[in-house]
């Protein structure tokens, strides 16, 4: 089935953007080396006919396709109309996002307390690092669709780094290397680094003599 839509981001450089489909509203990624009309070039604002396809992670895109209309002050007015909805769908979605962080936040903050009042923080640590893993690796996934949409809101890198500290650093590790995400920028790897070293000094301790007393001083009903 064919489909049309208007091209909200353009890339000439690097020869990509994004469309969004009329028919479903989606916005698709498209590139220059599936365009069937090789001597033309897309800008922001055109309108382009394209069959849907799936890129090799599963993810809908445009291709092939082909220009049908050129810019113009109506495209130009349909566009901005588009992009102030992605803009409030992408705030909409990073405050969710950051209102299940919170609520995740004070879930950990419950657990380590109840942990240290029974005794149990030991046997409760390995499932919370784990949690927090899967949840890191999903703020990552959160943040990095926010920046390839380009939306102005975004999620902190102290949030991202919080979550790390908390027990989340292997989740993190992994999303930085499969999502290619956060793994460039030198004061965030530096960060990051220092926060799996405070996390693993905090475990030692914990499992040292020393920490062991401290626990069983803290605990009230073990």
């Amino acid at each position: 089935m064919q489909l049309s839509g208007t091209v909200v981001y353009w890339h000439d450089d690097k020869g990509y953007g994004f469309v969004v489909c009329e028919q479903t509203t989606e916005k698709l990624f498209f590139h220059i080396r599936d365009n069937t009309q090789r001597n033309l070039r897309p800008q922001n604002g055109d309108r382009l006919q394209f069959s849907l396809q799936q890129d090799h992670k599963g993810r809908n895109i445009a291709a092939p396709w082909q220009l049908i209309s050129a810019n113009t002050k109506t495209n130009t007015n349909q566009i901005s109309a588009t992009r102030s909805k992605l803009k409030l769908a992408g705030e909409r979605d990073i405050a969710h996002t950051n209102y299940i962080a919170l609520i995740f936040r004070i879930i950990v903050l419950v657990a380590v307390i109840l942990g240290l009042l029974f005794g149990k923080l030991l046997y409760v640590l390995p499932l919370l690092y784990i949690e927090a893993s899967l949840f890191t690796y999903w703020l990552y996934k959160a943040d990095k669709d926010a920046a390839i949409a380009r939306h102005g809101s975004r999620l902190t890198e102290e949030s991202l780094q919080l979550f790390s500290l908390i027990g989340g650093w292997p989740g993190a590790y992994i999303a930085q290397q499969k999502l290619a995400h956060k793994r460039s920028k030198r004061s965030f790897r530096r960060e990051f680094a220092l926060v799996i070293l405070g996390n693993s000094l905090l475990i030692i301790c914990l499992l040292s003599p020393w920490g062991q007393q401290f626990l069983a001083r803290m605990a009230i009903w073990a």
